[in-house]
């Protein structure tokens, strides 16, 4: 099973064959955690985070608004000695000893916890907190092993900034020379601005849109309007609220399904995200804050996605 697939991975499936643990399967784990739009991370579970090829399975020691601190898991200890910073439990869902490195610390961001698998506890979180070294971060911790290794390698990884890759907004320093910085809505053609979206291939909403600075154009949308218009406006980013929001992994599956209909890269798909709801949540609020996670369910019914599909 591809690794950005919702689901739950192929090697853990048979983990729970073997163990005959059918609380590992996704319908058992829907039922403990919830639909997919409702999860939220806490200190204490057991997730598995994905970012491209990149899949581990992860201890959240802390949780913020935007990150989160994690220690690896794993299956093979690797030899790992009795008396390292290992910790080994027997009592998960994944019904065969599990190992957590205790010393590979590690802060990465929300938006790569891809799936609950296990809620371990407070008095396992102590454990790990005796065996974990002070305050001695996964890139100097001791290499000792092979997986010990892998396992940071696969955690630097998951902690690389995301590319935000497309759509950015159209610089005016890119405009052709003598190019106005804005377009004066009041002083168009309505001619002209049929003619946008007919080369754009949208309705004349996301025109408007495009010319309010409420979504920034793709570099073949800013061509065209520079074309016609004269002019390609400078987006206003997102509310921040929502950019914080759309990283959760409660909307992962919402994000994988917009990169596909799209064609973008997940960071991408999340960026055009932001933009599409910011701009829908600004025709229909005004100034005041919606509440973003509503918003974010209102936009997907209309555009026939559900939040809580695999995806």
């Amino acid at each position: 099973m591809p690794a950005e697939s919702g689901a739950v991975p192929q090697e853990l499936l048979a983990l729970a064959e073997k163990a005959a643990a059918p609380q590992l399967r996704e319908t058992a784990l829907d039922r403990r955690f919830g639909p997919r739009s409702s999860w939220v991370p806490a200190a204490g579970q057991l997730w598995r985070a994905v970012r491209e090829d990149v899949t581990a399975l992860v201890v959240l020691i802390a949780v913020d608004v935007e990150s989160v601190t994690v220690v690896p898991a794993s299956v093979d200890s690797g030899g790992a000695a009795a008396d390292t910073d290992t910790v080994v439990l027997d009592g998960t869902v994944l019904g065969v000893p599990v190992t957590v490195w205790a010393g590979l610390r590690r802060a990465l961001p929300a938006s790569v916890l891809d799936r609950p698998v296990d809620d371990l506890g407070a008095a396992v979180l102590s454990r790990i907190a005796d065996r974990a070294p002070a305050a001695e971060p996964a890139s100097t911790a001791p290499l000792v092993d092979d997986v010990r290794a892998e396992l940071a390698d696969d955690l630097d990884l998951l902690a690389e900034p995301a590319v935000e890759a497309v759509p950015v907004p159209a610089d005016a320093g890119d405009a052709p020379a003598g190019a106005p910085a804005a377009i004066d809505l009041d002083a168009v053609d309505p001619a002209d601005l049929d003619e946008a979206a007919a080369r754009l291939g949208v309705p004349l909403p996301v025109v408007l849109d495009l010319i309010d600075g409420k979504r920034p154009p793709t570099p073949a949308e800013a061509d065209v309007l520079r074309q016609v218009l004269g002019a390609a406006p400078k987006a206003a980013p997102p509310p921040l609220a929502l950019v914080v929001e759309l990283a959760q992994p409660r909307w992962r599956s919402l994000v994988r399904q917009h990169r596909r209909r799209r064609g973008l890269t997940e960071a991408a798909a999340r960026t055009a995200l932001a933009f599409d709801i910011g701009a829908m949540a600004a025709r229909q609020t005004g100034e005041r804050e919606p509440s973003w996670s509503d918003r974010i369910r209102l936009w997907a019914q209309g555009e026939q996605l559900n939040p809580d599909a695999d995806a």
